[in-house]
């Protein structure tokens, strides 16, 4: 009885805390005008055919695909404007907060869990990037996704386990290149932990196997690996 009216408790408390965090997100979410690269967003992410902007941007705003196409099917669906544009990261961080409540009960039980959601629901720095209109805000969702679906994996078993977060790894590789770091990280925290398990190391490796397959086609590209960045002498901006 006490477990199940914990449970219920901490479902009010993360549900209480998700809608906090939505307000916050969109109060005064189009206070201010566009930045730049907000604007570079809705220009070319969002008023482009996605194909275009696959050929023609990736070098000089050196994103992954899926960042380009979540913005692309945003405007295809309620419009290419200003007014629209910051309600999809706001949408996908404010799912952060159940995220990183599961990621944190995880680890350490549901007091974390919930610490963690507050912190991330008032978080003034996870607020600017949900009312920011790029890519970063919704990384910061998919990231620990990942990292909670690993750690469920690697507990639990099972090829559903395994798939979701094989899924939730390449999504997030997809949508920002800097998740190639929390990647790593994991694979250090397995190779640490699971060292005396070879079924458990064989699996994992499997895992990382595949999600790197998924990721070749887009990351080994020749025009990304030698031309893209800010900067750069063929595909970036001039200094």
């Amino acid at each position: 009885m006490i477990t199940r009216n914990a449970n219920r408790w901490a479902l009010i408390t993360v549900t209480g805390l998700t809608l906090i965090g939505w307000a916050l997100r969109l109060s005064n979410l189009n206070a201010a005008s566009l930045r730049g690269d907000e604007a570079f967003t809705v220009i070319h992410w969002m008023r482009e055919p996605l194909a275009d902007t696959l050929a023609n941007i990736a070098t000089v705003d050196p994103h992954p695909p899926l960042a380009y196409a979540l913005y692309r099917g945003w405007a295809l669906l309620l419009g290419g404007g200003e007014l629209t544009v910051r309600l999809l990261p706001a949408l996908f961080n404010v799912l952060g907060i159940p995220v990183i409540y599961a990621l944190g009960r995880r680890i350490n039980g549901q007091t974390l869990g919930i610490l963690a959601a507050l912190l991330w629901a008032i978080n003034p720095y996870q607020i600017w990037h949900a009312q920011d209109a790029r890519n970063y805000a919704i990384w910061a969702v998919l990231s620990p996704l990942a990292v909670w679906l690993a750690l469920r994996a690697l507990e639990k078993d099972g090829w559903r386990n395994w798939l979701l977060y094989i899924v939730a790894a390449a999504l997030a590789a997809y949508v920002y290149y800097l998740e190639l770091f929390a990647v790593a990280a994991v694979n250090i925290y397995v190779l640490l932990i699971y060292h005396r398990s070879v079924r458990t190391l064989l699996r994992w490796i499997a895992a990382q196997a595949v999600i790197a397959l998924l990721l070749a086609p887009w990351y080994l590209q020749e025009r990304l690996l030698v031309s893209s960045g800010y900067g750069g002498t063929t595909g970036g901006f001039d200094p």
